[in-house]
This record gives structure tokens, sequence and C-alpha cells, in this order.
């Protein structure tokens, strides 16, 4: 602890109290990151937020809102200020309550789409600024795109759209039934120009290539997702059936997974699933047969929910056994109406 303590008095430096000072909105940003950035200490997001009445709570933030950083808020005395770090994730544990990890982390979570998309628009063309030479099919961050968007249809400048990329089908694990397909969020676009029927658009965000055709949909800010502590009453279960990342066939930490349990099931965003490797059927030093222990491999926090699925974080490895699509989980933690269930 003293080690840890010594390391927080090394980044730390001596200033005067600060003054007043504006900050822009980023994509990701939240006040509980900004008052650990600022102020080295996360305490501190409700003065942030107080010094902010245009901002109606945490879950208003917009990326290019210009906001107060207070210059000593209440119980700081403006002696250790952290000038550097970074947003960070938060990985839950068993008592963890605090929002879990950045907003862009959320937004890009992506989702099982059970039915058609009621997407209102696509992207026409990308890479437009390639004038003079052959354009790639693929668009990436700092990348212009066109979208079949414009001033008729609400877009103005600085409007902001997801790109989705619909994928493969999902399908129930035990029946092999049908259960919609996989669309991941492909980045985030901010219009630029505007015509009255089309847009033109900077890539501000990545996550997989954009390419013509892709859906868009405006951009909403997600909320925080603070992880539930309160044990399952009952031995609720899930299956995966989808993963994030089409490159891949398990799953790491901080990867993204897809469950066919939704809000009808009673989800919400923060409950907590296991996974287990089952027990097994052996003998004793006696002869006796027993069975062995099931032992949890990994943790999932979901992340957004929808009636029928939802999308879940693997927010740790307990063992070196990876998640698998197909792999069926036990619910471990959720909310109660105890604790605010919507």
């Amino acid at each position: 602890m003293r080690s840890f303590l010594f390391v927080l008095a090394l980044l730390a430096l001596s200033v005067p109290a600060l003054a007043s000072s504006t900050y822009t909105i980023g994509y990701g940003d939240t006040l509980w990151d900004l008052s650990i950035r600022f102020y080295g200490t996360p305490e501190f997001w409700d003065d942030i937020l107080a010094a902010n009445p245009q901002i109606a709570g945490v879950e208003y933030l917009l990326p290019g809102m210009e906001i107060v950083l207070p210059g000593s808020p209440t119980g700081f005395s403006g002696t250790s200020v952290y000038t550097s770090l970074p947003s960070y994730v938060q990985a839950p544990t068993l008592t963890a309550t605090v929002p879990m990890l950045s907003r862009i982390r959320l937004e890009n979570a992506g989702f099982v789409a059970t039915g058609p998309l009621a997407s209102p628009g696509s992207v026409l063309a990308v890479n437009v600024e390639d004038q003079e030479i052959e354009s790639n099919d693929d668009a990436y961050t700092g990348d212009i795109v066109e979208i079949d968007m414009g001033s008729g249809d609400g877009v103005s400048v600085n409007s902001v759209f997801r790109v989705l990329e619909p994928g493969e089908t999902a399908f129930e694990p035990e029946t092999g039934e049908e259960i919609g397909f996989i669309v991941r969020v492909a980045g985030l676009v901010r219009v630029t120009s505007v015509t009255e029927t089309t847009s033109i658009a900077l890539v501000e965000h990545s996550f997989l290539p954009i390419n013509a055709g892709d859906l868009i949909e405006w951009y909403v800010p997600a909320r925080d997702v603070a992880v539930n502590t309160t044990p399952a009453a009952e031995d609720q279960t899930a299956w995966v059936i989808g993963l994030q990342d089409p490159d891949f066939s398990r799953t790491y930490a901080y990867d993204v997974v897809y469950l066919d349990r939704g809000t009808e099931s009673g989800l919400e965003p923060g409950d907590v699933f296991v996974v287990y490797n089952y027990g097994d059927i052996a003998e004793d030093v006696a002869g006796n047969r027993v069975i062995t222990a099931d032992i949890p491999i990994s943790e999932l926090v979901v992340l957004t929910a929808d009636p029928t699925t939802c999308s879940a974080l693997v927010s740790s490895n307990i063992t070196g056994d990876l998640v698998d699509v197909g792999d069926r989980i036990h619910l471990a933690r959720r909310q109660t109406a105890q604790t605010g269930s919507r």
C-alpha cells in the first residue's frame, strides 16, 4: 500500500489552487474520468456537474460540448493534480457499483437484430476526398464519406451518426432456431457539410472498415453502466450466440459477446453472468465416485439489453479457458426493484 501511495505521489504535481477552465467533451468522456484526469480522484464528478447547470445529468454529455472545470471543487486542496491520465476501463468486482467503462465502449458494443433494421439512411461513398487517385473501398478514422441524408432529413453540420454493419445470422444453441443477425458498429461519423439530400462526413472513430452501403443511424449517447451487486435468487441461464469481433472464434478480457436473453427475461445493463467449466464424475482415493466442482472461468457484465437479446462484456478471465459461441452461462448478480430496476 505504501509503495502504491509513493507512486501516486511521484505522479502528482504540486500546484496552487486551480483557476476555473473550460474543456471540450470528446467521445467516451465521462464526468468520472474527467474528475480523475484533472483532480486526481473520481470523487469530484458531481462538482463538475454542479458547475455546469446546462447538463441535465451524467448521461447527457455530448461530443463537442464545452463545459466548465471548477477551480476548487468541494474538499479539493489544489495540491494534487493529475495532468495526463487518460480515460480508463475499470473491471467490475463483486462489490463494484461505479461506472464501469467509457461511453465509447458502450456505443460500439453492437447488438442482435431480431427483425429488419429501421435505418434512416446509408453510406453512399467512402474516401470521397481522394479525387485524383483510385479510391479505396474501405474508410477509417480521418477519411471522408458521403451519406444519403441531408438538410431535408434534419441533418445539419456537426450531426453525428453511427455506421452499422449487418453480419452473420445468430442461432439458438439448444434448438438451432434462427434468432436474428448480428449488427456491429463500424464507426462514428460527424457531418461537415450538408446539401438538401446528401451530406459529407468525417470518420471520427472506426472500429471496422466502413464501406459504401453500410447503414447509418442517429448517434445517441449511452448511459453509464454500474455493475450490479445483488446476488441472483434464481438460476437463470443464457447462451452465447455471437461475438463482436468477426475475426475470432473465442473471446478475451474486454471483448463483447451477444446473449439470447434480454429485458423480457428481466435482464438489465449491469447484471453479471458467470461462465463455468462444469465438473465431471471421478473416483476418489477410496474408489468412490464423486462429482468434481464447477470451476468459474469468466465473468460477463451486460452492457445493453433489448427485449430478447443483449450484449455483454467479458470483464475478467478467471482461468485460461475462453468463452466460445454456444457456451451456457449463469446469472450471478442482478438489478432488483429495491435498487432501482426499470
